[in-house]
């Protein structure tokens, strides 16, 4: 009969964390959100692919962006915008929809219902609760603004369901005041940055060498190893 050596045990034991590990590398997710804007703080990054733990993207939710009062951009002057949304499910509950718009020059302002930091902006708790928001943008130097807005239309039973929607759409703001939207392709929404690819390929990579390493360095087996 073949003895079990406190070493094979912990080899095995290591083995389970590595596939553990590697399982998790190839589940996590690329971005989550919760009732007051993105969780962990504002990030592109993380919000590149969408609102998906919202259910899927929906073509009848149709992302807005406009100015307030339309009037030519001057850098370093403050301007009214609205962001909103039509589509999605009825309105009911507590809650009705969110948003997260980040500009490719200039900077938010918050206030009651949003939330900004520098080049990004989202809604806030409060602002959880209603399908539009007005929000302060200062221009930037750029003669032509890139604005990429996400906004989920949710139907307020408090929970992240298929049964909320939402949509990206993409808005280019000149020094007119005049604003031409372009809606994202759905293949784009759902990309994840290729470096975060690589990266989850190369650790799952080296996790498997070191699990065929691992369970390849048996000792010989000596007499002391049977009985």
């Amino acid at each position: 009969m073949k003895v079990i050596t406190g070493t094979n045990k912990g080899r095995k034991t290591l083995s389970g964390i590595l596939i553990l590990v590697a399982l998790g590398l190839l589940l996590a997710p690329t971005s989550t959100g919760y009732s007051p804007g993105m969780d962990g703080g504002l990030s592109t990054t993380s919000a590149g692919s969408g609102c998906i733990c919202h259910g899927a993207q929906a073509e009848e939710v149709v992302p807005s962006l406009t100015m307030v009062n339309s009037e030519a951009i001057v850098e370093g002057n403050t301007y009214a915008l609205e962001v909103s949304f039509t589509g999605g499910p009825a309105e009911a509950g507590d809650n009705s929809g969110g948003f997260l718009v980040n500009a490719d020059s200039g900077s938010f302002a918050s206030n009651t219902n949003v939330v900004a930091d520098g080049d990004e902006a989202t809604h806030s708790t409060a602002g959880n609760d209603q399908r539009s928001w007005q929000i302060e943008w200062t221009a930037g130097s750029s003669d032509v603004t890139e604005f990429t807005l996400r906004t989920n239309s949710v139907n307020g039973d408090s929970s992240a369901t298929d049964a909320d929607d939402w949509n990206m759409a993409t808005f280019y703001l000149n020094a007119d005041g005049s604003i031409v939207q372009t809606l994202i392709e759905p293949e784009a929404r759902l990309d994840v940055p290729d470096w975060t690819m690589n990266a989850i390929i190369a650790g799952c990579v080296v996790l498997m060498a070191l699990m065929l390493l691992f369970g390849s360095s048996k000792k010989p087996r000596g007499r002391r190893g049977e009985i």
